[in-house]
């Protein structure tokens, strides 16, 4: 039943997630940042769903599971981080994210999957040893905040008390990152996925531009 989906999803998901966002810069840009920066909750759940069903159908299970896990950890330490400053710093949620529970969208799980995801597959590629794996893979995912949070209040997604992004904000993402990624090796997906893969330069291409043109 899955498989013309995830056929789909294979051949046609990367450009579909390129062209929304090659548009989204400029129409964010150029055009009315506010309204097309709140179609952002659409736009993870489109990138998570194509990359979940573009997943082979051997990994389909573990892949289920690791969302789950990811999801749910990213998920509740922003809850543990928005209601008491660990371990992010003081910051709170905005407008553009979409549906809230306990002041965190709930889109921001969906947000640790597709990353931690993404940068699993590639540190897999380059790394034998897992520890490798999971220290760069964590690493790339700090690297992708530093472009994401100096526009993360013009987005409307989120602000910190005072303006200023604390150091421990990346240690913090570092940490997360890092445990969500023990998870990814544990489970031993073997199958690389394409359109999850370039999901990642894909979007830091998106920040990058968006903080040359804001």
């Amino acid at each position: 039943m899955l498989d013309p989906l995830r056929l789909f999803a294979q051949k046609y998901g990367l450009w579909i997630l390129g062209v929304i966002h090659f548009f989204g810069v400029w129409v964010i840009a150029f055009a009315n940042l506010d309204f097309f920066a709140g179609f952002t909750p659409l736009n993870l759940f489109l990138s998570a769903a194509l990359i979940l069903l573009a997943a082979s159908a051997d990994d389909f299970p573990k892949l289920g599971y690791f969302f789950l896990i990811s999801f749910s950890i990213g998920y509740l330490v922003e809850v543990l981080g928005t209601q008491t400053g660990f371990p992010f710093g003081e910051y709170w949620y905005l407008h553009n994210l979409g549906l809230k529970a306990f002041e965190v969208p709930i889109i921001i799980g969906v947000n640790w999957f597709v990353l931690a995801y993404s940068t699993a597959l590639w540190t897999k590629r380059w790394f034998k040893f897992p520890l490798l794996q999971m220290v760069f893979a964590a690493a790339l995912m700090v690297a992708l905040d530093f472009f994401i949070e100096p526009l993360s209040a013009t987005l409307g997604f989120w602000a910190w008390e005072g303006n200023v992004i604390p150091w421990e904000n990346y240690l913090a993402w570092f940490v997360v990152a890092f445990f969500i990624q023990f998870f990814f090796v544990k489970l031993n997906l073997q199958h690389d996925t394409k359109l999850a893969r370039w999901y990642l330069p894909l979007i830091a291409s998106f920040f990058i531009m968006l903080n040359l043109f804001l």
